[in-house]
C-alpha cells in the first residue's frame, strides 16, 4: 500500500474530478481531424469536434476531452486506449472540473489557464501551460472561463474548473 507523506496524486489525465456540478455532452468526431489527447481543449467545425489549430483564439475552445470511464461500449477498446478513437461520439466536458495534464509551468489556485497555439521549443499545439509565453517555447493564449484550481501534482497533473 502506499503511504501518501504530502498530497494525493491530483487525478488521471481527461477524468471528471468533481460530480456535483458538471455539464458533459456526446458530440461527433471529425475522423478528417481528430483530438489526440484526453483532457485536451477541443473546437467545434461544422458540428464536429476537432483538436485546437495552430493560431486558434482562446474564444474557439468548445470544451474540454473526457476519458469515458466509466461507458457502454460493444467493445472493451477503449477501456486501456491512450488515445481517443478517431470516429464515433466523444465525451465533451462544457462545464465543470476536470483534471489534465500541465506541461510547462508552475499552476496557481485561480490562475488563467493558457492552451499553446503555436508550437515551439518543448511545446506543442494543444498543450496546457500557464503563461502566453510559456518557458519551453510557442506561444499560448487564455482559455476563457478555465481557471487552475490549485497546484500540479508530482506528475504534472492538475485540476481546471471550465465555466463554473
Amino acid at each position: 500500500m502506499v503511504a501518501y507523506v504530502t498530497r494525493v496524486p491530483a487525478g488521471f489525465v481527461g477524468l471528471v474530478t468533481r460530480f456535483d456540478s458538471i455539464t458533459v455532452q456526446p458530440e461527433v468526431v471529425d475522423s478528417a481531424t481528430p483530438p489526440t489527447a484526453f483532457g485536451s481543449f477541443v473546437k467545434l467545425v461544422s458540428g464536429k469536434v476537432q483538436p485546437l489549430a495552430s493560431s486558434d483564439a482562446g474564444s474557439v475552445v468548445y470544451g474540454v476531452l473526457v476519458n469515458p470511464y466509466p461507458h457502454q461500449s460493444t467493445t472493451n477498446a477503449i477501456l486501456t486506449a491512450a488515445t481517443p478513437p478517431t470516429s464515433g461520439l466523444l465525451s465533451i466536458l462544457k462545464r465543470g472540473y476536470i483534471a489534465v495534464k500541465l506541461v510547462v509551468g508552475t499552476a496557481a489556485k485561480n490562475g488563467a489557464v493558457y492552451v499553446v497555439t503555436t508550437a515551439g521549443g518543448s511545446v506543442v499545439v494543444g498543450d496546457i501551460v500557464t503563461s502566453t509565453s510559456p518557458a519551453g517555447g510557442g506561444t499560448a493564449v487564455a482559455v476563457t472561463g478555465a481557471v487552475f484550481m490549485g497546484p500540479a501534482d508530482a506528475n504534472g497533473i492538475v485540476e481546471i474548473a471550465y465555466n463554473i
